[in-house]
């Protein structure tokens, strides 16, 4: 690949998009607005997807080492109750798990590899306009759901703010921790511990109490507003130093008509943000990037290689999305009779294991086992 790539924000689907694209011989420079690369976020989950990117960019030991490792997200009635686990699959060497990790963790082990990369200049403080023009071969837009590449662009984007909030938070562990997601009379609350010490959570604000508490900025009053529905997340609310060491995150969807513009190229949230209950916002942005760069070292030309880009990745991660919203939805039914009906649902997909199966495959999109393969097939002529 002899290519001139401009790749616009550094966050994980950017960082990993321009390590590849280098790997694979092209000339990267990796725009970012802020003066330092952070972590915006609290914890991640690595889905099978995700970790495979990772695990053939070289770069998953040391999150594994610190991370925690489990089969599978069961998700539970407020009373603890399994109602569904939908375990992984067992795609081999290290793929048959999900990793929770320090969303920062992610982020340094990318920044590390990016700097070391001498495909790779890293420019930061730069802001980009939408109707910037780029002396390049490819202007990829990794700038998130404000995306400026996609404003510059003719992507046929329709932002959508959905009116769901969700709070997400880190506090210190206490005893063993917790694993898995609560569908409570309060919203959805869930989590994992992400290191040795730390417990990583989060939870909708759907519920009338908890919404005004959030409009509030009342800790104490989210700690009440949960108490009576899922102790578990009162504890950790009162285990918050201030409600600044909350995020509170709107979810936003984006949909665009169309990934690419001319040279221009869309990918994780800007081209794709969704809600965050299937787990696949920065797992699809890490096969984005595995792909796209797949595409480009591959095509005849540049247009080609985004045409297939877009072909492959777009009907995909639409089904991502509406499964999410449908997710969302379900998480929230209230009342005894349609509560019933729904964990009688999932109880019945749980138990049937081809089904299960094919819906773990359908969310994580691409094959994990053959998605490394295809990180490791890049050429590293610039590694």
């Amino acid at each position: 690949m002899d290519l001139r790539v401009t790749v616009v924000g550094a966050g994980i689907g950017g960082m990993a998009t321009s390590l590849l694209l280098a790997r694979a011989g092209a000339s990267v420079v990796l725009l970012e607005r802020v003066g330092e690369v952070a972590a915006v976020g609290a914890g991640l989950l690595l889905q099978a997807n995700g970790l495979a990117v990772l695990s053939g960019l070289g770069l998953d030991e040391e999150l594994r080492a610190g991370g925690f490792l489990s089969a599978g997200v069961p998700v539970r009635a407020a009373d603890g109750t399994v109602i569904s686990s939908l375990p992984v699959p067992d795609f081999g060497e290290g793929l048959d798990r999900v990793l929770a990790v320090r969303r920062s963790a992610v982020h340094e082990a990318l920044l590390a590899a990016v700097q070391a990369s001498p495909g790779v200049e890293l420019r930061l403080g730069v802001e980009v306009g939408g109707r910037e023009s780029f002396d390049t071969d490819v202007v990829v837009g990794a700038d998130g759901v404000a995306s400026a590449v996609r404003s510059g662009g003719d992507f046929g984007a329709r932002v959508r703010p959905t009116g769901a909030v969700y709070l997400r938070g880190l506090v210190p562990l206490a005893g063993d921790g917790f694993a898995g997601e609560y569908w409570t009379p309060s919203g959805l609350f869930g989590g994992a511990p992400v290191d040795a010490t730390t417990q990583y959570f989060y939870a909708s604000a759907t519920a009338p109490a908890v919404r005004a508490a959030v409009t509030a900025r009342d800790l104490s009053a989210l700690g009440r507003a949960w108490a009576a529905a899922l102790p578990a997340a009162a504890t950790a609310f009162d285990a918050v130093g201030s409600f600044d060491d909350l995020l509170v995150n709107e979810v936003v969807r984006v949909d665009c008509a169309r990934w690419a513009d001319g040279r221009r190229v869309l990918l994780g949230d800007a081209a794709h943000a969704m809600a965050p209950n299937a787990g696949q916002g920065a797992n699809s942005a890490l096969v984005d990037a595995a792909v796209l760069a797949y595409v480009l070292e591959r095509a005849a030309t540049v247009e080609a290689a985004l045409a297939a880009y877009t072909a492959r990745r777009r009907p995909r991660v639409r089904r991502v999305q509406d499964a999410a919203d449908r997710l969302a939805q379900l998480a929230h039914w209230h009342g005894r009779t349609t509560t019933r009906v729904r964990d009688g649902l999932l109880r019945f997909v749980d138990r049937r294991a081809g089904l299960a199966d094919r819906l773990v495959r359908s969310t994580l999109q691409e094959d994990p086992a053959a998605l490394r393969g295809l990180v490791r097939g890049l050429d590293l002529r610039s590694a």
